[in-house]
């Protein structure tokens, strides 16, 4: 049942019940939640109880430098705040090793003395394209950690040398004197600057020659990214683990890995509990969800197979679902599975490139929005996994209660 249905039905209710008296109920209609037997729900393989998220006892030293990088990503801006255009997903990348960038690869290989010399240990890097392969636009953000200040110095230092060519423009970015930026052919720019043990890269590109262009947006670039690190410092990594994993029990709602590894992605390097900025990265559409996360008072995220939402209340919650499968270009609207009447589930034309999915189901329960992911079948039809998840993940947020 659409949300618009839901408050039709409501306002009818209340006409109804205002005709057969003769006081008038003043007030608005609310969206309320369809009602839901969690005991008909057909789960799958997944598991209907609510389950702990933490490190394994198997960790390595990398995966706690691993959660300190997703960390970071809440501090990383959004592309569409530096040029609206710039909106289509391309790659999220955390950093742990100095190999980690070239593994992809995300970074040109002239870089990798620059990591290892001066011992990268954390690291995020985002990209973002306007979907146009002809008339390309892209702006590349990547923050790295290194172990001291000197160390991120020295790391600008050569990747600079690495990256000017003859003939390149090196030029001042206004207003950061200590950034280091360059222009072959004003096709495209780059900038360097450190913030402590931090250095941020901006890489911004146009479709043709636009001097006034790179300027102009490598230092928006900078000028936003700089300001969204001011809280930003780096947790000593003995205390990494003192950090909590699962705060206000976010983690525990979202649904876990498949018994059966019937997951369309077989990585939890994505695992976390975010902030609204850090999730905002992995979002279809960042400059729609951005909003919908403020209009819905979205406070935090947290993503396993299922991703859950915490919004202000359960009008958010159904305001924030509605922005969550809002439609793409040649993207259509399915059935939803049986039993939740309240879901909204979409097949999209466009894969996602992170998740390798092409279906979506999004969830309501309180104030909790809960979205699972499939692949479609062979000629484009429903993975009946997309409602085993949808109904796995509904159970788990009611039994979170």
């Amino acid at each position: 049942m659409k949300l618009r249905t839901r408050l039709l039905v409501l306002a009818m209710v209340g006409s109804v019940a205002a005709a057969g008296c003769a006081s008038t109920v003043q007030g608005a209609a609310e969206p309320g939640m369809a009602p839901v037997d969690i005991s008909k729900l057909r789960l799958g393989s997944y598991s209907p109880e609510p389950t702990a998220y933490e490190l394994p006892e198997s960790s390595e030293p990398e995966d706690v430098r691993r959660h300190e990088s997703k960390r970071m990503l809440n501090f990383v801006i959004s592309s569409t705040d530096v040029d609206p255009e710039i909106s289509e997903l391309t790659g999220v990348e955390t950093f742990t090793v100095p190999a980690d960038p070239f593994r992809s690869p995300v970074l040109p290989d002239k870089y990798r003395p620059a990591m290892s010399d001066n011992k990268l240990v954390a690291g995020v890097y985002v990209v973002r394209t306007n979907g146009n392969m002809r008339s390309l636009k892209k702006l590349i953000i990547s923050v790295l950690r290194f172990p001291t200040a000197q160390a991120a110095g020295k790391a600008a230092d050569q990747m600079v040398e690495a990256t000017v060519e003859d003939p390149s423009h090196v030029f001042a970015v206004d207003g950061h004197p200590d950034v280091l930026a360059s222009s072959k052919d004003w096709h495209s720019g780059v900038a360097y600057v450190t913030r402590g043990s931090y250095l941020v890269i901006a890489n911004y590109a146009v479709p043709q020659p636009d001097e006034a262009k790179i300027r102009t947006n490598l230092k928006k670039s900078l000028d936003l990214q700089l300001a969204a690190m001011r809280e930003l410092t780096p947790t000593p990594f003995e205390d990494v683990l003192d950090i909590p994993f699962d705060p206000d029990g976010i983690m525990r709602r979202a649904l876990p890995k498949a018994s059966d590894y019937s997951d369309p992605f077989s990585t939890d390097i994505d695992f976390y509990a975010y902030q609204p900025a850090g999730h905002l990265h992995y979002e279809r559409n960042p400059a729609l969800m951005k909003q919908a996360f403020a209009d819905s008072g979205v406070d935090l995220i947290g993503r396993r197979v299922g991703i859950v939402y915490r919004a202000k209340d359960l009008a958010g919650a159904f305001h924030l679902q509605s922005a969550l499968v809002t439609l793409g270009k040649n993207d259509e609207e399915i059935a939803p599975p049986p039993g939740l009447l309240d879901a909204r589930c979409i097949q999209l034309y466009e894969g996602d490139p992170l998740r390798n999915y092409d279906l979506l189901c999004a969830v309501v329960r309180d104030r909790y929005v809960g979205v699972v992911v499939a692949k479609s079948k062979l000629g484009g039809t429903v993975d009946p996994g997309l409602y085993e998840r949808a109904a796995a993940q509904y159970t788990v947020l009611a039994k979170s209660e």
